[in-house]
């Protein structure tokens, strides 16, 4: 009787992980992103290059509207400054629209410090939204999957 109530608590205590795994890895960027954007955050990475950071923004296209190139994209730093990309990165065709879109920005370590948001087409998607820098693993960076830049209640 025993073993089996401890069989059934490593059971459920599996399927619980399992779980908050796939939520954990599933969740959405932002929860509520700007439709006149056209595209969804999906990640951030951030690297250290000394007192600068490398801010590398993958956008997954989700709207029919390709993205418009003509008009600028900047990324929006707490107290307003903008920032142009410094590489761009585009995946799918001219002919047939662009499906995903990387943006590489290099910014200040005091840049990333507070919230940040990207202008592209005629809308803006908020890139990091806590106050405080960003924590990067010893291999000196980090993945983000929201906008909350923060450690999790799981500790990463």
């Amino acid at each position: 009787m025993k073993r089996q109530m401890i069989r059934l608590l490593l059971a459920a205590l599996v399927v619980a992980v399992t779980f908050a795994a796939a939520r954990i890895w599933t969740e959405k960027y932002d929860g509520d992103p700007d439709p006149k954007a056209r595209f969804l955050i999906t990640k951030a990475l951030v690297r250290g290059d000394r007192s600068y950071r490398w801010v590398e923004l993958h956008l997954r296209k989700s709207a029919e509207a390709d993205h418009d190139l003509r008009k600028p994209v900047r990324l929006v730093t707490a107290d307003g400054a903008e920032h142009e990309p410094a590489d761009t990165t585009f995946a799918g065709s001219p002919e047939k629209g662009f499906t995903d879109i990387w943006f590489k920005f290099y910014l200040a370590e005091s840049d990333v410090k507070g919230s940040l948001s990207l202008r592209i087409n005629d809308g803006k998607l908020r890139v990091k939204t806590n106050e405080g820098a960003p924590s990067l693993g010893n291999d000196g960076q980090a993945v983000f999957k929201s906008a909350d830049w923060g450690k999790s209640w799981l500790g990463f």
